[in-house]
């Protein structure tokens, strides 16, 4: 048994919401688990737009960046400088009121000369500076069997200020690390100043520890900011969320326990020195006093240089005093495991929605623009909590989910309008064995006709066959059922060649109407015309059993009468009774057709004549069923029509 459309309808909507919530399962799931496609996206392009978008901001006053520059090189001309040289600009930054001093430089070998005399000199420079924190760097050779024994870092490592209870599964971890030399380790914090690039090739996130052997290494940035802060190391942590224990604040971290960098913009943003300049003295102590002062290197040849979204070679000192500055400052991206989650169930909701604004679109045009309008509010979502919160949304995941629900949708739409289409089709062609094909366009497209109880003008006729009922005396029942097929497949044929509408069969007679469903100027004569041609068609096709008609034209209420199941189109008024009467007494007077006075009117004011050619007047003649007289017009035979 064939199910209701409604439920049809409503299965297919459940399957094109099914398919589209698997879309935005799936999405949701390589958002979670790092899909690199995605991630790349999120770190890459639309994250240098949302920098871009938001402009370069004003770096914060309490940072300072002395740079071993492509003119500094060039006047020492050498590198590495030599250990007093260095140890000359340590002791200026100090006597400038310096808090503290960053040395984004590696000191992991004695001096050129041997002698050490220049490493002691710039030990005690570091000594006596008393905030220092000196660079180490990590290397990562994926658990290659070159690499070499883990050293002991106990003394420079977190140790058991890190909670102990807190799973490190995620934090990246080295295989070697290249130390500076015990002489600076005793008299400075030690950090690394590794830049992990994400897959893209770009510096997104300064990870406060990274694993050694069993040790955490801490990051040369969160020393400084921790020494130019006056924290101690035991103020420093994780909690048990994975959050980073800085002082008084806390910062969420990503999964792999990186902290976004928020980058202020290109390369020179932060207050940012020439080391020539400073050890000819030429930068006024005032300009480093009370500051954190990162020393490292920008020179070209020296190749420390890193792609950002403000720039493709910020230099990687400038890197680090980016991620002091977020530490100190509580402005570092935030992207948490716990937002990923949110973002993965968001992903599931918009590509629902998606795909349901696609499929109740009233146009493919109107889906598109309403998916547009979708994606355009996450983005500007994104870029408000990016903006206002420093807080790192995705885009990817929703973008494709987006898109691929909203394909779904106006894809859904597509096949559903196809199917409705053919539904309607089919719903003609069965209308049209019922009623003309004019007709069955209007009923299909509408529930209820534009000609409901609408009053108009109408050709009405009433078309019966002679002696038919004492013919089937003699006819089998099938016999006479294809007798009346055929009787009504004339009907319908010059019927419909003159734009008329069958309205009812009436056994071996038809009801038949012009008007519908719209009136025409000409119905009048098309319905006369149609008469002398269905009589003389009929005669010549069962001369046995000529036709005859009667035809009366007047006001009419065209209607579809009937109960809630079934219904019929009719026309409701005594010009129906009247022409019923006429051809009635078309039997009566023995004629084959009896149109009215009022029709013979209406056909000389169009000037068709000489469709009357032929007819006699019979002026006030008494007609059975009714009280008053009627002159009405007759032919009495199909001889005086020809």
């Amino acid at each position: 048994m064939a199910q209701p459309n409604g439920i049809s309808k409503a299965k297919r909507g459940w399957v094109g919401l099914a398919l589209a919530l698997v879309i935005g399962v799936t999405v949701g799931w390589l958002h979670l688990s790092s899909d690199p496609w995605l991630e790349g996206l999120d770190q890459g392009a639309t994250l240098d737009w949302r920098f871009r978008l938001r402009g370069p901001k004003a770096p914060p006053n309490d940072i300072a960046v002395i740079v071993v520059d492509d003119r500094s090189l060039a006047k020492i001309g050498q590198w590495p400088w030599p250990r007093a040289k260095l140890a000359e600009m340590v002791e200026y930054i100090r006597m400038a009121g310096a808090k503290s001093v960053g040395f984004d430089i590696l000191l992991s070998e004695h001096e050129v000369d041997g002698s050490g005399s220049g490493d002691q000199i710039l030990a005690d420079a570091l000594k006596r500076q008393g905030h220092a924190v000196i660079a180490t760097a990590l290397l990562f050779n994926n658990g290659s069997p070159n690499a070499g024994k883990v050293e002991d870092v106990g003394h420079i490592a977190l140790g058991n200020l890190v909670n102990q209870e807190m799973g490190f599964a995620h934090v990246i971890t080295a295989d070697e690390i290249l130390r500076p030399l015990p002489a600076f380790e005793s008299v400075a914090a030690v950090g690394h100043v590794n830049q992990q690039s994400a897959e893209i090739g770009q510096t997104r996130a300064q990870y406060p520890v990274i694993a050694y052997g069993e040790a955490l290494i801490p990051s040369f940035p969160l020393l400084l900011a921790a020494q130019q802060r006056d924290l101690p190391m035991n103020s420093i942590g994780f909690d048990f969320a994975g959050r980073l224990i800085f002082g008084a604040q806390k910062f969420a971290l990503d999964d792999r326990y990186g902290l976004g960098l928020n980058y202020l913009g290109p390369t020179g943003t932060f207050r940012t020195y020439s080391a020539l300049d400073l050890l000819e003295q030429r930068i006024p102590p005032a300009l480093l006093k009370g500051r954190a002062v990162l020393v490292g290197v920008s020179a070209t040849s020296l190749g420390d240089n890193f792609t950002t979204p403000y720039s493709l070679d910020l230099p990687g000192v400038e890197v680090l005093a980016t991620a002091v500055a977020n530490l100190m400052h509580g402005d570092a991206l935030i992207r948490t495991p716990e937002q990923r989650i949110l973002e993965a169930l968001g992903i599931i909701f918009l590509a629902g929605l998606a795909w349901r604004l696609g499929i109740r679109a009233q146009r493919l045009l109107g889906g598109i623009g309403s998916n547009l309008v979708l994606l355009g509010g996450w983005l500007a979502f994104a870029q408000i909590m990016f903006t206002g919160a420093n807080r790192l949304v995705a885009v990817s995941g929703p973008l494709v989910a987006i898109l691929a629900g909203a394909a779904l949708g106006l894809l859904s739409r597509m096949v559903l309008e196809r199917r409705l289409r053919s539904e309607a089709e089919r719903q003609r062609g069965n209308l049209a064995r019922y009623v003309p094909p004019s007709l069955a366009e209007t009923l299909a497209e509408r529930a209820t006709p534009a000609f409901d109880a609408r009053e108009q003008l109408a050709a009405v006729m009433f078309v019966d066959l002679q002696g038919f009922t004492h013919a089937s005396e003699e006819r089998s029942p099938a016999d006479t059922a294809q007798f009346l097929k055929s009787f009504h497949a004339q009907i319908e044929d010059v019927v419909t060649a003159h734009g008329g509408i069958v309205a009812q069969f009436l056994g071996d007679g038809a009801l038949v109407l012009w008007g519908l469903p719209q009136p025409r100027d000409d119905d009048p004569a098309q319905a006369l015309a149609c008469a002398r041609e269905m009589l003389l068609r009929l005669q010549r096709w069962h001369p046995e059993n000529p036709a005859r008609v009667g035809l009366h034209f007047g006001p009419v209420a065209m209607a579809q009468l009937g109960g809630r199941h079934q219904a019929q189109l009719a026309a409701a008024g005594d010009t129906v009774n009247v022409a019923s009467r006429l051809e009635a007494a078309a039997k009566s007077t023995g004629t084959v057709l009896v149109i009215s006075d009022d029709m013979v009117a209406a056909i000389r004011a169009l000037g068709r004549g000489e469709l009357i050619n032929g007819l006699r007047s019979r002026p006030d003649q008494p007609v059975r069923g009714r009280d008053k007289p009627i002159s009405y017009w007759s032919a009495p035979s199909c001889t005086d029509l020809v």
